[in-house]
């Protein structure tokens, strides 16, 4: 990147504390004395909202560039590229650089890496990151500090924004995705539990939706839509300090600020003590990449690969997170958004459980339906399931598929799914575990 005279190498500058104070700015008054303290809250004051507006707005991701890829056996590549962290910074990288995977496992304790016995290949996860660095640079002349007993007479006139590349051990963390109701929504999360409780709500939105007339839907998925958004937007809080009591700024803390590039998979030998490294592969795709605002745009009038022409033709859907056990754990019901023909659904169930020796069909003695809201399936087994983990498999696909009633259309698979069409519908498959244990069988 860009550099200064006599500016620090950005491998091993400290960072620098660099104002931000979004909501403090300068007053200028005639006559007044300006001191340090004032020129940094002029500098923080267009520095923070700048960062507060990129990163609650845009989020962290790459937004361009930054390919990761492998040198030899032992080195990565990083080429350059510009990123957001989670405080609002920019990461530019002008100018490509190395990291040495070798050297880097040498300094790593050997209780932090994988059990292994000598001799074996084992593998170590790892990870790339950009993070934000701000180094000190071109120093000049100054008024010595009376109160500075080192009588220092220059100092640093500028801080250049660096980026950082860090390889650490382990996963890449979690990527935290905010708006939990509206991704339910859009089916792009999945209920986690019971006490998942804004889940469930997003889940009724959904039903609510589904159920709409044809000619209502989007009316009714747009309001559903702002409704979960509002809900969750006041779900939203800043990341805090442990232990501090004042509310911070931005939605991560500056340690967790980092920007993940890449994941690595490091396969390593131990040979007579020596761990010789076989393979390095790097894997991009777990980054998050900010898509410029004309490209989502354009995205908004593209299609969805699974959209059915002429929209969902309007089949039940089953609910996901709706089952119930009851009757000493040999009846299991679950919640469908509309009814069904009873009759349909003889053929159209089946229930196995997994065992050592591989999946075992469960005898259903009757399956009932009972009118709602919600609609439910009432599946009666002969005797509890036998293993662990229960499947649940309710067809609407195939030759015998269960039919709604009104309209009188194959299932369509579970709520947040693709559409269906009034000819064949989607299967909904649903696994869980025994709900108390399981009973062995010779």
């Amino acid at each position: 990147m860009s550099t200064l005279d006599d500016t620090p190498a950005t491998t091993s500058c400290p960072d620098e504390d660099l104002p931000v104070n979004p909501f403090v700015a300068l007053r200028v008054a005639y006559g007044m004395l300006l001191g340090e303290d004032d020129f940094r809250t002029l500098i923080g004051h267009p520095r923070g909202k700048q960062m507060l507006h990129t990163t609650w707005l845009h989020g962290s991701g790459v937004i361009h560039g930054y390919r990761v890829g492998r040198q030899g056996t032992w080195k990565l590549t990083v080429e350059p590229g510009l990123a957001l962290d989670s405080q609002g910074r920019e990461l530019l990288l002008d100018a490509g650089r190395d990291l040495d995977v070798d050297q880097w496992l040498k300094k790593q304790k050997p209780a932090d890496l994988p059990e292994h016995q000598p001799g074996e290949t084992f593998d170590v996860d790892a990870y790339v990151v950009a993070e934000f660095q701000g180094c000190p640079a071109a120093p000049v002349p100054t008024l010595a500090d009376p109160c500075d007993v080192t009588r220092r007479h220059d100092d640093f006139s500028r801080v250049l924004e660096t980026t950082r590349l860090d390889l650490r051990l382990g996963t890449p963390p979690a990527d935290p995705s905010p708006y939990h109701r509206v991704r339910v929504l859009l089916g792009l999360d999945q209920v986690t539990g019971p006490d998942d409780e804004a889940g469930h709500q997003a889940t009724e939105a959904a039903q609510r939706v589904t159920a709409a007339p044809p000619a209502e839907r989007a009316a009714t998925m747009l309001h559903e839509f702002q409704a979960m958004a509002a809900h969750d937007g006041m779900d939203r809080r800043p990341a805090q300090q442990p232990g501090d009591p004042a509310p911070g700024l931005f939605p991560a803390l500056d340690d967790d600020a980092a920007v993940v590039l890449a994941a690595v998979t490091i396969t390593v030998r131990d040979a007579d003590d020596n761990k010789e490294i076989r393979k390095v592969v790097p894997d991009p795709c777990v980054r998050r990449t900010l898509l410029p605002t004309a490209t989502i745009q354009d995205l908004t009038t593209g299609e969805n690969p699974d959209a059915t022409p002429g929209g969902d033709a309007g089949g039940p859907r089953v609910i996901p997170g709706s089952l119930h056990w009851s009757d000493n754990d040999r009846c299991l019901s679950i919640d469908l958004t509309a009814a069904v023909n009873e009759s349909s659904a003889e053929d159209a169930v089946t229930v196995t459980s997994l065992s050592d020796r591989g999946w075992v069909t469960e005898d259903i003695n009757r399956i009932e339906h009972q009118p709602g809201p919600p609609h439910q399936l009432l599946i009666h087994l002969d005797d509890r399931p036998a293993y662990p983990l229960v499947r649940v498999l309710v067809r609407g696909t195939g030759d015998r598929p269960v039919y709604g009633t009104d309209p009188p259309v194959p299932l369509a698979g579970i709520v947040g799914g693709p559409p269906a069409t009034e000819h064949d519908g989607h299967d909904a498959a649903l696994t869980m575990p025994n709900p108390t244990g399981w009973r062995s069988t010779p």
